[in-house]
């Protein structure tokens, strides 16, 4: 849900914000992370941007234990395509 410059969501029962801009994000991340999620955000276009944006949001608001889950849905995503 959006509120602002902030999106939220729940992880376990309770309410996380995470941010919902360019600069939001880039300030929330840490060392390589800042300059991975700023090289995918310059290299995005008009058609790609939107998708960088929401993968980069997810990781923020994942715990470490998800990212098993994300691997296997992006297997399966490949297997479709």
């Amino acid at each position: 849900m959006a509120e602002g410059d902030r999106l939220w969501t729940i992880r376990g029962g309770e309410k996380v914000n995470v941010p919902a801009t360019v600069a939001g994000i880039r300030d929330v991340l840490v060392g390589d992370q800042q300059r991975d999620f700023l090289d995918e955000v310059f290299s995005a276009n008009v058609h790609t941007i939107e998708q960088v944006m929401q993968d980069w949001i997810v990781r923020i608001a994942s715990e470490p234990e998800d990212e098993e889950t994300f691997a296997q849905l992006r297997a399966r995503d490949q297997d479709t395509e």
